[in-house]
């Protein structure tokens, strides 16, 4: 017997900042059928893979961040991997 067919309105791909920062602008909007699929055990894409020596923001982390919620305590104008 076929496994049952399951449908959401949206299906974001990938835990990273983006995809979690999506889901939050989607729910903002009123859009609460939001599934998000992540291969990994844990989320954080990018910013989860990579942890070599010396990893941090190559933006500035106050651009690193949701307008819902700034981060104004960053303790580097380029945020090390670990804090973000």
């Amino acid at each position: 017997m076929p496994a049952p067919t399951r449908s959401h309105r949206v299906l974001v791909i990938g835990s990273g900042f983006s995809g979690i920062a999506m889901a939050m602008e989607l729910r903002s909007r009123g859009i609460m059928d939001v599934v998000i699929l992540e291969r990994a055990a844990e989320l954080g894409g990018t910013w989860r893979d990579n942890a070599y020596p010396g990893c941090a923001c190559d933006v500035e982390s106050t651009l690193y961040s949701l307008a819902v919620a700034p981060n104004p305590d960053w303790s580097r104008k380029f945020a090390p991997q670990a804090e973000i």
